[in-house]
């Protein structure tokens, strides 16, 4: 089964007030926060490692610290610790093996062959800032679209709509024997070049695979495969790759384990037969060394390292090099990743770290079943403290700001006009808060000249309270100049059931200019997905078990809703932010496109879905007047899910979907699983006009 790296799902106890003095009387153990035995391995400025004496003399400090704490030890091997004594007394922290401590010159890259060439990327996908494209599972590249599935690439000619090529990104076969990774997860493209993100368990690596589309015969070549070293980067939500003009933005994350020995520091290489890896003793560049690793800035007993690697892509074919600039951040595991077009942030908090299941409720006589008072909101004191980092695409140094709370999501952040934004979980962390109440949010805004070295926190001024929903899940989305929430009562996306009775929610409309004027919208269904549709927002939910709702609120000097509409006996099947998409014309006009289900049952949106679904399409009017337009059939009556010859081999469970609503040059197009279907609006309804099958055999070359 694979590891699931859910940081977006943390502990949610927002809404109750405790004071610190009241969980210390209850004689409960300090939280590693606020556990001053951990200031000594805890820095009040940002600051790298001077080398790797100091970050050996960290992990000694840590265990010591640890072990006085009575907590298990971090996992650092004493044995370890006590060879590298010599390093750790030296004074200054400096040494001469160049294994340990590069040159200068070194730090800021590591080099393995390659070859993609740099240019303006093209995105059919629904990425969440203008600029930044994200990983997905279909791409364009000139007349073709390109569709990852089942560890395959296969190539579609839009202009014949014909498959010209499928392309295992996995070596060998299950028959013979195979290598490569478990999951391929997200495809980017890059000129003509696509790039691969997989995780490998065998390799314990994050597997980079690059490939060129010839776009005179429509073939997809393989150009080299490279390893991370990493831990799994898979999120619910969240997506591990991103490219903001020819920069490759890729986030792994690391145990402290990975940092104690040497030959088991995380390392860039190329991929190579194992007896061919062997005989050339190709160990791999060492990704990250110390001095590019910043120092925990919070108290944290159990650190992750938090990897961020920017890799230019614009001088390959020059260079047949791929280098890779890396920064680490030593924090508490949870971690959540935005990258805007001039800035990558991440959000790190302490919350998640120590077992909170021991402390008071903070109602005693709570009943989810009946309306029950609103709870006391959190004071920031008992919000859990966080450290915001920015690192710019294009420098080396980071800053940071303190803050307090965690985003929902990635979605949750916006970085717009100079300043950094954020919608905020205001949770404490003081006691238990009842499984049914409410989320309590708050607005955060900083001016990107704030962050800086010194960790302070900023000021309460800047954390706007905000109305709740009513509910305890949140759905968030910026859209330019406003921040819309919504939210229902459980955290899956079936419909409520009959004895929940009718479903309703507040949309919260925040003007991020002036956000204690956030307006209060009443919606007539719960809300379980939020999205732009041009500069408007869509929400999408249910009222009962009989369909989908679907809700646009226009977004101009005020929030209103402009229209409803409702698509009886549909069911959204996924939940990512990538199934979702929608074209809007000059003129206001516009098309929206999300998967969907007949079958209540097969609504779920579980990530590990693997069953392809419909795909129905809404039109909307230049006034904004919602209109279902039906729907494409993922599999007609009188066709088959796929060829009778094809099998998956790997990465068979589509963890990332494998359902997309796809608009290119004002042509409509849905993937439904392994077809690919070209429609158009004929009358106000969806027509399907060609379909490819990907499994069919490929014509003969």
């Amino acid at each position: 089964m694979r590891v699931l790296f859910l940081a977006g799902i943390l502990l949610t106890t927002a809404g109750c007030a405790a004071t610190s003095r009241d969980v210390a009387s209850g004689g409960h153990r300090v939280p590693a926060f606020e556990d001053r035995a951990l200031d000594p391995v805890t820095a009040s400025e940002l600051a790298r490692y001077s080398g790797e004496g100091e970050f050996r003399r960290y992990l000694r400090t840590l265990e010591r610290v640890n072990d006085r704490r009575g907590k298990r030890s971090a996992g650092i091997d004493r044995q370890i610790v006590i060879a590298a004594a010599t390093i750790q007394d030296a004074e200054p922290a400096t040494c001469d093996d160049p294994k340990l401590c590069p040159a200068e010159d070194e730090l800021s890259s590591v080099m393995v062959t390659g070859s993609v060439i740099a240019a303006a990327p093209t995105s059919i996908t629904n990425v969440q800032t203008t600029g930044v494209d994200e990983g997905d599972i279909v791409k364009q590249i000139g007349d073709y679209l390109l569709v990852l599935q089942d560890g395959r690439i296969f190539a579609i000619n839009v202009k014949t709509m014909q498959l010209t090529d499928r392309t295992d990104v996995y070596r060998g076969n299950v028959k013979d024997g195979f290598e490569g990774a478990d999951w391929y997860d997200e495809m980017l493209v890059q000129s003509d070049h696509i790039i691969v993100t997989a995780y490998s368990y065998d390799d314990s690596a994050t597997e980079m695979s690059i490939f060129k589309l010839d776009q005179a015969s429509g073939q997809v070549k393989s150009e080299g495969v490279f390893l991370i070293t990493s831990d799994d980067y898979y999120d619910v939500d969240n997506y591990a790759t991103r490219i903001v003009g020819d920069q490759l933005v890729i986030y792994t994350p690391y145990s402290l384990e990975q940092f104690e020995q040497l030959d088991a520091r995380p390392v860039l290489r190329r991929w190579l037969p194992e007896a061919e890896r062997k005989e050339r003793k190709a160990g791999g560049t060492q990704l990250l060394d110390a001095r590019s690793i910043y120092k925990p800035v919070l108290r944290t007993a159990e650190p992750t390292i938090h990897a961020i690697s920017v890799c230019p892509l614009g001088d390959f074919d020059r260079k047949r090099s791929l280098d890779c600039r890396t920064t680490g951040f030593v924090g508490p595991r949870a971690a959540e990743m935005f990258v805007s077009p001039k800035a990558i942030y991440l959000w790190n908090a302490a919350m998640d770290e120590d077992d909170y299941s021991h402390v008071d409720e903070c109602v005693k006589d709570w009943d989810e079943d009946k309306p029950n008072p609103p709870l006391p909101r959190a004071t920031r004191r008992d919000v859990g403290p966080a450290a915001l980092y920015r690192l710019p695409i294009r420098e080396r140094d980071a800053t940071v700001a303190a803050v307090s709370g965690f985003p929902y999501d990635h979605l949750s952040m916006d970085e717009r006009d100079g300043e950094f934004r954020a919608l905020v979980d205001w949770g404490t962390i003081r006691c238990e808060r009842p499984y049914g109440a409410a989320a309590d949010s708050a607005f955060l805004k900083i001016r990107t000249s704030a962050f800086g070295t010194v960790f302070e926190p900023v000021p309460d001024g800047n954390f706007t309270p905000l109305p709740s929903t009513g509910k305890r899940v949140i759905e968030n989305r910026f859209a330019d100049d406003w921040l819309v929430f919504g939210g229902r009562d459980r955290w899956g996306g079936y419909p409520p059931d009959a004895d929940d009775g009718p479903q309703s929610s507040k949309a919260v409309a925040v003007p991020v200019k002036r956000p204690r004027e956030a307006v209060v919208i009443d919606i007539p269904h719960n809300i379980v997905r939020t999205e732009r549709v041009g500069n408007d927002v869509i929400l999408n939910g249910y009222r009962d078990g009989k369909g989908l709702h679907l809700t646009l609120l226009g977004l101009g000097k005020d929030a209103r809703i402009l229209s409803s509409t409702f698509l009886p006996q549909r069911f959204e099947s996924e939940g990512r932010s990538h199934a979702f998409n929608s074209v809007v014309d000059a003129d206001g006009s516009g098309l929206i496109g999300v998967p969907t289900v007949k079958s209540e049952n097969d609504s779920g949106r579980r990530w590990w879905r693997s069953k392809s679904s419909d795909i129905s399409f809404l039109t909307k009017s230049p006034a904004g007047q919602l209109a279902d337009a039906g729907a494409l059939i993922a599999v007609p009556k009188d066709k088959v899910a796929t060829h009778p010859a094809y099998a998956c081999e790997v990465s068979c469970i589509d963890w990332y979907g494998n359902s997309r609503p796809v608009f290119l040059a004002g042509r409509i197009f849905g993937l439904m699983g392994t077809h690919l279907v070209e429609a158009r609006i004929d009358r106000g309804q969806i027509r399907e006009v060609a379909r490819v099958d990907l499994t069919t055999p490929l014509p003969r070359r």
